[in-house]
């Protein structure tokens, strides 16, 4: 609904604006309409800033690479914790879509928090290919194959971090080959999921990553002793404070990531 409709009073003036009927989203995009304001991602980056850490990031020069020139970025603020940024094509299709927000991040039995980007939401979209021609080329959950810029997507981030002032990125894969693109920059907080995700690469090394994604999404690997094996959500972080990194990331840490690499072997189950 709009807050101010083409009749502003009604005859009983005490329900001529309902509140209970809105929402903070529905505030907040009413009044930086009708004040003419310009959406700012975090409430401080303007949609040329925003462009130019883009452009810093190699975001757009690889969407151009991969044959869409000229792409049209856009930001559309809901709220403080909606915060969304689009690439989009010429005729307005969506290449690239990021859901952001700032999350208070912190270790479990500590009291310090430290303010960290929450990725909440990642798609880029090849719209060059048909899906119905390339369905098994796909990765799990895939409506069309991604545009493979998920390198300058991160670093994009992390500068986003830097200039913002907070101590980093997370984000919750929701599939195991979201976890391998984004394991560049990104590990789990919890060493025994990196343990374990870093066994599952070893031990399937050399296989092709779709096929394994889909593989593990289809409940189709075991534990060596026969156990089956469930991918389950984590939390990956990627730190730009230096502090944070040595108090995540510390020695015990990597030695038990070892230990649970070296630890488990995996297989597959035939169809």
């Amino acid at each position: 609904m709009g807050v101010f409709s083409s009749t502003d009073k009604k005859k009983n003036q005490s329900d001529w604006l309902n509140l209970d009927d809105l929402s903070l989203v529905d505030v907040s995009k009413e009044l930086n309409t009708s004040l003419n304001m310009e959406p700012k991602l975090f409430n401080r980056f303007t949609h040329y800033e925003v462009e130019q850490l883009l452009v810093s990031s190699g975001m757009i020069s690889a969407v151009e690479k991969r044959g869409f020139h000229n792409p049209i970025i856009e930001l559309e603020i809901l709220n403080d914790f909606d915060n969304r940024i689009y690439i989009k094509t010429e005729s307005k299709k969506i290449l690239v879509h990021t859901r952001l927000k700032v999350s208070q991040f912190q270790l479990k039995g500590d009291d310090e928090q430290f303010p960290m980007i929450y990725i909440d939401w990642l798609l880029t979209q090849n719209l060059n290919f048909e899906p119905g021609d390339i369905k098994k080329e796909l990765y799990f959950g895939q409506e069309y194959p991604g545009l493979n810029v998920l390198n300058e997507f991160t670093d994009f981030i992390r500068v986003l971090s830097k200039r913002l002032g907070t101590s980093g990125a997370f984000n919750v894969p929701e599939y195991f080959h979201d976890a391998v693109l984004f394991s560049r920059k990104f590990r789990f907080i919890d060493p025994e999921k990196e343990g374990t995700f870093r066994a599952l690469v070893k031990n399937f090394r050399g296989t092709n990553l779709r096929s394994l994604s889909s593989q593990i999404h289809q409940n189709r690997v075991q534990y060596e002793n026969g156990e089956p094996y469930e991918w389950k959500y984590g939390e990956m972080i990627s730190c730009t404070d230096p502090y944070l990194e040595k108090k995540v990331f510390h020695e015990s840490y990597f030695r038990r990531v070892d230990e649970v690499k070296e630890k488990l072997k995996f297989r597959l189950v035939s169809k």
